[in-house]
């Protein structure tokens, strides 16, 4: 059987490229979020300049803004100096027209006197607000432009002004995902005394709540709500319901709020207690669920709505009473670790539901190709429905000891033997994920194309996982396609639109392509040995998907760079090419060198080689250049311990003799290597020219991220550089796991100690400890108790042994 999605002579890969170099982000200007911020600061707070703000989204003649003005007490000849700013066509071109007034109005007040000068220097909040409104249009603009406004342009603003500036500025930067900026945004915001703290800091929760969901912004949020614990001020309801949005939320943040709902006797609105739900189920704590579908309960009997059954109705003396309610479903996700509860409660509903209605299930007519959720509290639900089968599947999908054979038997007798069960593309995707994870890859591009021929429409849910199939079933080039055939649809239709072949999708009301769906196409590029391909993607991310890299991709790309290494060391010419580097010469277009790439779906002979370099120094170079370019302050991080020698000198005739010199005459932290100066490379070949504000402000770096960069520079050679990796951590708070501290451990330990003999001899002449044993105390200050022991020791001697193992990295 062919397996192909689409057939790729249907379109010219060149105009797409010159489609795809018009894309741009989604534009911030006068988004929702900024107009509701800037209606309710001017109910709270009275101040006319939010009025004022409004009416400078575009230029109006004079009489039209005069009254505006005067209403905010701004002279005329005020408004006549900024309104050139104001009304830039950019906001790069608005921060060169400020830096340009402030040198000219330097020159025009020469005779006048100091004070009025430096009034007149400082930039107007209305100018601020204005330039935040409207004119952040673009992921540059949030990079570079708004960094420098917030940070260098307006720090005369005081304490009425600046937070509201801060909230715009994070609303702009969330917009974008560009998470870097956000903790000293916090803590300025934090370190101020605020005018109207209640509105300024829900506001501020509000604008948070518009990042994905991430360990990094979580703390920031629980830093907020602890300070406002701190000054008695109270959260709003709706500030609530914006901090456990799905998108956002996390189980830790969860916690705290229930914890500050519960301390502040507030009483949950019916919305609270879904979502409450709906996040437990999510992250599958079962007796948080069982708590929550209890309090659904008794809400429901309180106000005289439909009542779920409880969450114990499948055991033997269980209160009976109610009815098949989304609750219901919630909960049946809370289940997903427990494949026989899930069941056996689905069962029991389906019981019940014979016992209230006599009629067969089959006759149950099936919900059509758009079919959506029934509403929570509308008491619309009478029966087990295709919601709740495929909630139930989840539990089957996540169980190991279901059989790929046993997972496609469950969904296809279901979809046989009743319409009520007829499939849905949630549906499609929970079976297709569970194939993916039992390496099924044929038996998940046949349902693939079976969906694909149903007149169900597609998500993003399904494109992520049909992409990850098509790459993991050898045709990577297809799927490749597929993303490009979305990214299209995404530009050019906020309606329903047709792919190659007639297949539909559902509108675009969001972007089809998020980092998230790019992230999944990497791993599974990596999964297939193709780290050539990721390198690529990873150049021209922007530029064809209007997508800036986070923390995973970075994890992704450190792996790739990782894999690359060892795929090129395994064979003679990736030694040579190595060795003898040619220049490459690039296409005009990424998509056609990236298709020429995926013509074959196996890997090339040398796939190492990225912008003429070692891809392990490119990498290396993209994490330095991001840690010493968004952290000033890391420049001054030494080092905790030293290196004794290279990993390479142990290669040397003369090694013993030379260490025995060194343990006799020489004391320890003697060496420096070259490579341990911070070298900050501020632009290549596919950055911008100008300097940007932050390199790759958009990636927070985790315990994950800096445990693929210790094996980066532990696989490549560079192992004297983890020491100062994990000082890096230490200065950022970044609380690293066991595993990654136990393997910086056993790479450490190959530049650190020299033969036991020779050790004991150093420590007998210099009478202190080694290098080795100078991190691992400095380690055990840093994280306490949380210190490798014996055992994780072990465990990471045999991951690293497994990580050269020649078998590494293959699927």
């Amino acid at each position: 059987m062919q397996y192909l999605v689409f057939s790729l002579y249907r379109r010219s890969w060149q105009s797409t490229f010159t489609r795809l170099c018009q894309r741009t982000y989604s534009s911030l200007s006068g988004s929702k979020c900024l107009v509701n911020f800037a209606k309710q600061a001017s109910l709270v707070t009275k101040d006319p300049v939010w009025d004022l703000v409004s009416q400078l989204k575009r230029e109006r003649e004079v009489e039209q803004i005069h009254g505006a003005l005067e209403s905010c007490n701004i002279p005329f000849l005020d408004y006549v100096l900024w309104k050139h700013v104001v009304h830039s066509p950019n906001l790069n071109t608005a921060i060169s027209a400020i830096e340009q007034n402030r040198g000219l109005i330097g020159q025009f007040s020469a005779d006048g006197s100091p004070n009025s000068c430096q009034q007149t220097l400082r930039l107007p909040a209305w100018v601020a607000f204005s330039l935040l409104c409207h004119k952040v249009r673009t992921a540059q603009d949030a990079q570079d432009g708004l960094l420098r406004l917030t940070f260098e342009h307006s720090w005369s603003l005081g304490s009425k002004d600046r937070p509201a500036l801060l909230i715009l500025s994070t609303h702009a930067l969330a917009h974008f995902d560009i998470l870097t900026p956000m903790r000293e945004i916090v803590e300025q915001f934090l370190a101020r005394t605020i005018q109207f703290p209640t509105f300024h800091f829900n506001a501020l929760l509000r604008g948070l709540s518009g990042f994905t969901r991430s360990e990094e912004v979580a703390n920031l949020a629980v830093s907020v709500l602890e300070a406002m614990s701190a000054r008695e001020v109270p959260l709003w309801l709706e500030t609530y319901r914006s901090l456990m949005r799905d998108r956002f939320v996390t189980l830790q943040l969860t916690k705290v709020l229930h914890t500050k709902m519960v301390h502040e006797r507030v009483v949950p609105t019916a919305e609270h207690l879904e979502a409450f739900l709906r996040i437990f189920s999510k992250h599958g704590a079962i007796q948080d669920s069982q708590e929550y579908l209890r309090a659904i309960r008794r809400y429901c009997i309180e106000h005289s709505l439909t009542v779920p059954h409880g969450p114990d109705v499948h055991l033997r003396g269980a209160d009976l009473s109610g009815t098949t309610h989304p609750a219901n479903t919630l909960y049946i996700g809370s289940l997903r670790h427990d494949r026989a509860s899930a069941f056996h409660y689905l069962h029991k509903l389906l019981q019940l539901d014979a016992a209230h209605n006599p009629r067969p299930v089959t006759s149950v007519p099936g919900p059509s190709s758009r079919h959506a959720p029934t509403k929570f509290w509308s008491g619309t639900k009478t029966s087990v429905d295709i919601f709740d089968w495929t909630t139930t599947l989840i539990s089957a999908a996540n169980d190991k000891r279901t059989s790929a054979s046993t997972l496609v038997t469950l969904f296809e007798r279901a979809r046989e033997r009743t319409k009520q069960f007829r499939p849905t593309v949630v549906t499609y995707t929970v079976v297709l994920r569970g194939l993916l994870f039992r390496g099924a890859f044929d038996e998940a591009l046949r349902l693939w194309n079976q969906l694909l021929d149903s007149d169900v429409l597609l998500d993003r849910k399904a494109l992520t996982v049909g992409v990850q199939i098509l790459t993991r079933a050898g045709h990577p080039q297809d799927a490749f396609y597929l993303l490009n055939s979305f990214m299209d649809a995404q530009r050019t239709s906020s309606h329903p639109v047709s792919l190659p072949n007639d297949k539909r999708i559902t509108p675009a009301t969001h972007h089809w392509i998020n980092i998230i769906v790019i992230n999944e196409f990497m791993v599974s590029l990596l999964r297939i040995r193709r780290p050539d391909v990721i390198f690529q993607l990873w150049d021209h991310l922007e530029q064809l998907y209007s997508v800036l890299p986070n923390e995973v991709t970075l994890n992704i790309l450190l792996k790739a760079a990782v894999l690359a290494t060892k795929m090129d060391n395994e064979s003679v010419r990736g030694t040579f090419a190595h060795l003898f580097r040619a220049p490459t010469v690039e296409s005009s277009s990424p998509i056609d060198s990236i298709m020429e790439q995926l013509q074959s779906a196996h890997p090339p002979s040398v796939v190492g080689i990225w912008r003429d370099r070692r891809s392990g120094d490119v990498t290396r170079d993209i994490f330095r250049t991001m840690m010493y370019g968004n952290w000033k302050q890391l420049l001054d991080v030494k080092a905790p311990a030293s290196v004794v020698h290279s990993k390479d000198a142990e290669a040397t005739p003369l090694y013993p003799l030379v260490e025995l010199a060194k343990s006799i005459t020489m004391p320890f932290s003697t060496r420096k290597d070259r490579d341990a100066q911070p070298i900050i490379v501020t632009a290549d070949a596919h950055c911008p020219e100008k300097k940007p504000y932050h390199h790759y402000p958009s990636i927070a770096p985790t315990d994950l991220t800096f445990s693929a960069y210790i094996q980066l520079l532990g696989l490549t050679a560079r192992a004297s550089e983890i020491s100062l990796a994990l000082a890096w951590m230490r200065a950022l708070q970044i609380k690293p796991s066991r595993k990654t501290l136990s393997i910086a451990l056993v790479f450490w330990a190959e530049v650190s100690l020299r033969g036991p003999l020779f050790e004991e001899w150093s420590e007998r002449r210099n009478k202190g400890e080694s290098e080795y044993g100078r991190l691992v105390r400095w380690m055990t200050e840093w994280v306490g108790e949380e210190a490798p022991t014996e055992w994780d020791m072990q465990k990471a001697l045999r991951a690293v042994a497994k990580m050269r193992d020649s078998s590494f990295g293959r699927s």
